[in-house]
């Protein structure tokens, strides 16, 4: 798990990308992963089609677009009704 940057879900398929530049499509839901990857203190769904690995997080602007640079270079989108769990999530995470 460490490996994975983020988890795309897209319908019926789920996209990991990986670290290493791989992306693994399996034929289960985004939902049939957020239960395991979230037990995990470092993933956090920020969007309805995202889960995001924060030890990949390269960039957070906070009181901008509400978007996440990620290291691989992807730009993702923060939903605006998790915006605030994720700011809180993030500190945690840094232990600020």
């Amino acid at each position: 798990m460490k490996d994975i940057i983020l988890i795309q879900g897209d319908g019926n398929y789920t996209l990991f990308h990986c670290s290493n530049g791989r992306r693994i499509m399996v034929s289960k839901t985004l939902r049939d992963y957020e239960k395991l990857m979230t037990e995990n203190s470092s993933f956090f769904r920020v969007h309805k089609s995202y889960l995001i690995n924060l030890a990949y997080v390269q960039r957070y602007d906070v009181k901008g677009e509400d978007c996440v640079w990620m290291k691989n270079g992807q730009i993702i989108s923060i939903a605006r009704r998790r915006k605030h769990q994720f700011a809180a999530f993030m500190r945690q995470y840094l232990g600020l």
